[in-house]
């Protein structure tokens, strides 16, 4: 079988093979109509057989380190994106969106797959927790894409398409942080530590509330709302991948 290729050179080459092929497929869903859905839609089962090849190399679900982390937060965006390319009738939405999830795939390969994993992650709770959490950032990507979109065609059905993916993903952080809360409190007996990363963690939530809140109580509207939204992306994406590297931070779960 595929997943049996052996030797660590062996597990590289398939590593970067299993993500090029649907990173190729993501991107070339741009050509559009039915056979850019077709190909995106070939993009997405590619990208669902990577991880459960993962998940058998791995021998749990592959949720614990940033290679992994980084496949399931494009795969999460692009079934974000399907969902409002479907739903919402957003079939140009894949000009912002389908890059995204392309390079975000592509990033990953810049994080070595790691096959083991600490006794602390063994539990449904950090598992739930880190599901959450990118499942947010899936929300939180194609909101941007559909904020940028709005700045560039100025439709304004689509801000309010951004800030309904915008509260999606603040709800799934929120859970995301309560779980994640238990499951720290159950592996290491509190609930929480003020580090760099929980507090730009926070910081994010925080963002995205006041975001949330001026728009839906202060009549926030337009280009200037749909920038604070994307902005908020921005902001996410520095916790994750920059606190640690430009700040430092002690070791985390992701």
């Amino acid at each position: 079988m595929i997943c049996n290729i052996g030797g660590e050179e062996g597990q590289a080459l398939l590593a970067v093979f299993v993500v090029l092929i649907p990173a190729s497929f993501y991107i070339m869903g741009l050509v559009g109509g039915r056979k850019g859905l077709y190909l995106f839609s070939l993009g997405v089962l590619t990208h669902l057989f990577s991880m459960i090849q993962r998940g058998m190399v791995v021998g749990s679900i592959p949720l614990t380190e940033k290679h992994d982390n980084i496949s399931f937060m494009a795969f999460s965006m692009a079934l974000t994106y399907l969902y409002f390319h479907k739903k919402k009738k957003m079939a140009d939405l894949g000009v912002t969106a389908l890059p995204l999830i392309s390079l975000s795939l592509l990033v990953s390969l810049a994080y070595e797959p790691v096959n083991t994993m600490s006794p602390f992650l063994r539990t449904p709770w950090f598992y739930l927790h880190i599901f959450l959490y990118f499942v947010s950032y899936g929300f939180f990507g194609i909101s941007a894409c559909i904020g940028l979109f709005y700045l560039i065609k100025g439709e304004a059905e689509q801000e309010v398409n951004q800030y309904r993916a915008a509260i999606h993903g603040w709800i799934m952080l929120s859970l995301s942080l309560v779980i994640g809360s238990i499951w720290f409190f159950v592996s290491y007996g509190t609930y929480w530590l003020w580090t760099s990363k929980e507090l730009w963690t926070t910081l994010t939530w925080i963002y995205y509330g006041l975001y949330l809140h001026a728009r839906l109580m202060k009549g926030l509207r337009g280009r200037p709302a749909a920038a604070l939204g994307c902005l908020g992306f921005a902001i996410a994406l520095f916790t994750y991948f920059g606190v640690g590297t430009i700040i430092p931070s002690p070791p985390t779960q992701f």
